[in-house]
C-alpha cells in the first residue's frame, strides 16, 4: 500500500502536528517523461547538483531510500529520505528533521507533446509551538528548488531539444524505474529515421604555435563531431552522450577523455590522427568517413550505416 500526501499528513494531524502548504511551479518545453524521467534519474545527483549528495540505503524499480547530505547556509545537514511513485504522474517523498516533517509531492502533466506543467508541492509539519519557524523553512526550501531546477530544468529542456529534431527515448510501458536509471552504459537515445543533410566538411588545420584548438562539426546530435588538437594529434570525439541525449560540448578534454556532464560517463576519442604524418590518414567512425591530407581534414557521412 502506498499513501498518498493527504492521507499521510491526515494521519500525522491526528498526532497533532500543524501543517502548511506551498507549491512551486514550471512549464517548459519537454515531454511529461522526460520530467518524470529527471525526478526518478539517481546518478545526476551526483554529477550535476551542487547543494545534495545522496548515499543509497535501498533503491528498487518503484522506491528508493538515502541519506541525503543537503547543504543548508553551508552546512552539511544528513537527512534521512524516502522517495516513492504514487502513480504515473505523480512522486512523493518526504523527510524529517528534528521536530519538523517536510512531505513533497511532485505531478508532471503534458500540457501538449512537446510542454509540461511540474507541480511541487511543500507541506512542512511541526508542533503547533513552532509554526513561526514555517517562513524561515519554506525560503530555505524556495532557495533550494532554486539551485535544484537551475540544474534539472537544462536536462529537461535538452530532451525537448533532441525531441523537436525527431528523436525519442527508450522508456519501459511501464515508466522509468528508480533502479533502471542506475545503468549508465546503455543507450536509450533513439535516433530518427529520416536525418537532416550533413554535408561533406573540409578544414584546414594549419602548423603554427597553438598547442590546443576545438572545432565543432555538424550539431550536438549523435552525427555531430567535436574536434581536439593537443600538440600535433588530432582526437576525434562525438558531441552527444547515447546513454540519455547529454550534450557533451561545454565538458572539457582531459587527459583525452571527456566525460558526460550529467553522469560521469567518460568517453575516448572515436579516432585519432597524426598532424606530422607526410601520408594520407584515414579514420571511420559509426557514421563518419574522415580522411587527414595535407593539413586538411576531410569529414562526410558514410554511404550506409545503421541508425
Amino acid at each position: 500500500m502506498r499513501r498518498n500526501k493527504d492521507q499521510l499528513i491526515t494521519q500525522l494531524k491526528g498526532q497533532g502536528l500543524y501543517f502548511s502548504s506551498f507549491s512551486l511551479v514550471h512549464e517548459g518545453n519537454y515531454a511529461a517523461t522526460d520530467a518524470e524521467w529527471n525526478y526518478k534519474d539517481i546518478p545526476h545527483l551526483h554529477c550535476v547538483h551542487e547543494l545534495v549528495e545522496a548515499v543509497i540505503a535501498n533503491v528498487d524499480k518503484h522506491e528508493i531510500a538515502t541519506i541525503n547530505l543537503q547543504k543548508v547556509l553551508g552546512v552539511k545537514i544528513p537527512m534521512a529520505v524516502f522517495n516513492y511513485s504514487f502513480d504515473e504522474r505523480t512522486q512523493i517523498y518526504y523527510t524529517t528533521f528534528l521536530f519538523f516533517v517536510l512531505v513533497v509531492e511532485t505531478t508532471y502533466d503534458a500540457l501538449s507533446p512537446a510542454r509540461t506543467k511540474v507541480v511541487t508541492t511543500y507541506t512542512i509539519g511541526a508542533p503547533s509551538v513552532l509554526r513561526f519557524l514555517f517562513p524561515v523553512l519554506r525560503w530555505i526550501i524556495k532557495r533550494n528548488y532554486k539551485n535544484l531546477m537551475s540544474a534539472d530544468i537544462p536536462m529537461r529542456e535538452r530532451r525537448g531539444q533532441l525531441r523537436s529534431w525527431g528523436y525519442t527515448f527508450k522508456r519501459p510501458v511501464e515508466g522509468y524505474g528508480f533502479e533502471q536509471t542506475m545503468n549508465l552504459l546503455c543507450a536509450n537515445v533513439v535516433a530518427p529515421n529520416v536525418l537532416p543533410p550533413f554535408p561533406p566538411v573540409q578544414l584546414r588545420i594549419e602548423n603554427g604555435e597553438k598547442t590546443h584548438q576545438e572545432w565543432l562539426v555538424g550539431r550536438d546530435d549523435h552525427l555531430g563531431l567535436r574536434l581536439v588538437r593537443s600538440e600535433q594529434k588530432l582526437s576525434v570525439y562525438g558531441r552527444m552522450c547515447p546513454h540519455e541525449g547529454a550534450s557533451l560540448d561545454a565538458h572539457p578534454c582531459v587527459k583525452e577523455r571527456i566525460t558526460c556532464p550529467w553522469h560521469g560517463r567518460v568517453f575516448a576519442p572515436l579516432a585519432e590522427l597524426n598532424l606530422l604524418s607526410p601520408s594520407v590518414q584515414k579514420a571511420l567512425t559509426d557514421f563518419h568517413e574522415i580522411v587527414l591530407e595535407k593539413n586538411t581534414l576531410y569529414i562526410k557521412i558514410k554511404d550506409k550505416f545503421s541508425v
